[in-house]
């Protein structure tokens, strides 16, 4: 559409009269207000502010969905509920990120999946926890129309640590130059009664109390709890085990303990907790790697699930572990291990369906 309007009224002289005037004036008040009904209609005149990663952000532009638990300046800790008939907001995922899951998910839901996943399956002989890996996603909502809630955790990455972390952890994690607490290895009275079934041992070993140098946690409520783990370099950690399934949630390189190490080469069996290094500060080789309490143990990480990077990333990646029996592991590498770990105190699986309400009052209505 096309309309001309006059930069001045015309006068009498110029062919004018007080008629034509009017008339002219009607017609460019109506030329005016198609193109204004065009512009509206084609949004041009709308001009409403783009939405900016900040606004559209899941925690801000769904926070009826998605709650922060725990963040600091390198991750975040979300748990996710979609109620049923509920269909979220449109949002973006700023973040690469890990899912950790414990419950069955609704089989009516829309919009759920990305064809880049990375996906960990649940431990061996188990269904439960199991853990994916997504990279930052566009804007998108999830529709359930199933008649229990969608349920899970998610620990975002708001940098990638990767590579970079052998030579920024100093800058970054300032806090890991902290002198270690003097603690012992625990040792329960024999006739200590087991923690649990999935458990077998003393609760004194749980992680966070038996090798406080090493188990940090950031946040705990009944149903989780969700830990940063780091043991320096040529540290060996105090005794402790892990009484819950777990997912670990991983942004940097490095393995977690040194392999062990022939004899000819090794500095000897560096067993005792703490710092064992060389006058340059350089890790000790160990000819003792992951030491454990029961060699035997069905309870030493063996059967864990391991799930990639989202295609065409390096990181994050996760893996999936049942609860693991008392250990003490090394750190060969001449920079710290790092990584996060969300341990469920109880696996909800199949009952998310009918005990939702009871373990989630605050699900039954919008927040």
């Amino acid at each position: 559409m096309s309309v001309t309007f006059p930069s001045r009224r015309p006068s009498k002289s110029e062919g004018g009269t007080k008629k034509d005037n009017k008339m002219r004036l009607w017609f460019t008040v109506v030329a005016v207000l198609i193109v204004g009904a065009a512009l509206w209609a084609s949004g041009w005149a709308r001009k409403t502010a783009p939405a900016t990663p900040d606004s559209s952000d899941a925690v801000k532009a769904a926070s009826n969905n998605y709650k922060v638990r725990y963040e600091d300046a390198h991750v975040r800790l979300v748990e996710v509920v979609v109620r049923p008939g509920e269909t979220e907001r449109m949002h973006t995922d700023r973040y690469a990120l890990v899912v950790a899951s414990d419950a069955v998910a609704p089989a009516k839901l829309k919009d759920t999946g990305s064809p880049n996943a990375g996906h960990g399956p649940a431990p061996q002989g188990a269904d439960f926890p199991f853990c994916e890996t997504l990279g930052p996603q566009d804007l998108h909502a999830i529709t359930n129309s199933d008649t229990f809630p969608l349920h899970y955790y998610r620990i975002e990455f708001k940098r990638i640590d990767g590579d970079a972390y052998k030579t920024n952890w100093q800058t970054w994690y300032r806090w890991m130059l902290d002198p270690l607490k003097p603690v012992k290895d625990v040792q329960p009275p024999a006739d200590t009664k087991p923690f649990s079934q999935e458990f077998p041992f003393p609760i004194a070993y749980d992680s966070y109390i038996a090798a406080p140098n090493n188990h940090y946690m950031r946040y705990q409520d009944a149903h989780v709890r969700f830990l940063e783990v780091t043991f320096r370099a040529g540290e060996r950690e105090n005794l402790h085990g892990h009484p819950y399934a777990s997912v670990f949630a991983h942004d940097m390189g490095g393995g977690g303990g040194a392999a062990a190490q022939p004899a000819a080469t090794a500095d000897g069996p560096l067993a005792e907790a703490g710092f064992h290094r060389k006058p340059d500060g350089t890790p000790m080789r160990t000819s003792a790697g992951d030491i454990k309490l029961d060699p035997n143990s069905p309870l030493n990480g063996q059967g864990g699930g391991q799930g990639p990077a989202p295609a065409g990333m390096q990181w994050p990646t996760c893996n999936t572990m049942l609860p693991q029996a008392p250990h003490k592991a090394y750190n060969g590498n001449p920079y710290p291990t790092h990584f996060y770990r969300i341990e469920f105190k109880r696996i909800d699986g199949e009952r998310i369906k009918t005990h939702w309400k009871q373990w989630y009052p605050w699900m039954a209505h919008s927040q």
